[in-house]
């Protein structure tokens, strides 16, 4: 019979965490303990249960979600490529981390009228975000590698999730070749079945695009040392009408600030390689209308 490692850690760390908040079980995961080991350390050390932290989220008021169906499927696909949701009985806690401004800005206008969204500097420099909000929002819990029939069967509804997922996930881009510029969208992520579901729905509006593919295979070791551990996807829309449908669809429902700002320059880009077409078929810059919303 093995002896069980015991759990050394501090008072003030496991306080520090369990406030943060982080579940017993994401502590026990972290430091690879058990689920039982680490409620134990915490009833040992006389460290508030969760419980009474909901006395600290009280101090937050909390509304509940009034938003249209439009703006639920934006915040679900953001929710989807960018965020980590839990509830603790009461609260849903949605906790984001990033290095870039903007993003937690998002991250803050999503959410402030809501709920308390509290902002730290973490000392490996990134952005951490928590944000405490009321049961209404329970449809950010589910995390699955799919888009929900609702907003499927609804144009508007899924350009509203496709471009909560872009915010997250995506990239206005530009590539370079001894001829043109090309720019464009690109999606890279592991959520194989929500970039082919999308595609599909792309095609529906009649915006084109080469089937999602694997950009880097599982093991694959980033320039930052981290190994893929399963199959990246992307989708890449670089044609031009396609992205001239889609820069009209879904320009003015991107949210986040840096990408907003890149949609001139890819309209620019349209332009230019319509006057330089060089046989390519020149294409008619109108503004498109977006589909109506037709969710039953």
């Amino acid at each position: 019979m093995g002896l069980r490692r015991p759990i050394k850690i501090s008072k003030e760390k496991l306080t520090s965490l369990y406030n943060h908040p982080l579940s017993a079980i994401q502590i026990a995961k972290k430091f690879g303990f058990s689920k039982s080991g680490i409620e134990k350390k915490i009833k040992q050390l006389k460290i508030k249960t969760r419980g009474n932290l909901h006395r600290k989220y009280s101090r937050y008021k909390k509304l509940p979600f009034t938003g249209s169906l439009k703006e639920k499927a934006y915040l679900i696909g953001f929710r989807l490529g960018d965020l980590n949701v839990y509830h603790t009985n009461q609260v849903i806690v949605v906790r984001g981390s990033t290095t870039k401004p903007n993003q937690a800005k998002l991250i803050t206008g999503l959410f402030k009228n809501y709920g308390g969204v509290t902002t730290t500097l973490a000392k490996r420099g990134t952005i951490e975000q928590c944000v405490y909000l009321d049961r209404s929002f329970d449809f950010l819990l589910p995390k699955q590698d799919s888009i929900e029939a609702w907003i499927k069967n609804c144009p508007l509804c899924f350009l509203s999730f496709f471009a909560g997922y872009f915010d997250a996930e995506g990239c206005v881009t530009i590539h370079r070749n001894s001829r043109l510029n090309f720019a464009g969208f690109e999606i890279q992520t592991y959520d194989k079945n929500i970039l082919y579901q999308s595609w599909e729905q792309l095609k529906k509006l009649n915006i084109y695009a080469p089937k999602p593919a694997v950009s880097q295979p599982a093991g694959y070791i980033g320039k930052n040392g981290v190994v893929n551990n399963q199959n990246s996807w992307r989708l890449s829309i670089f044609a031009k009408e396609s992205v001239w449908k889609l820069l009209n669809h879904f320009g003015c429902l991107l949210r986040h600030e840096d990408k907003r700002k890149k949609l001139i320059k890819v309209k620019n880009n349209l332009l230019k390689r319509n006057i330089l077409h060089r046989g390519i078929k020149v294409i008619k810059l109108n503004k498109i209308e977006l589909p109506q919303h037709n969710h039953q």
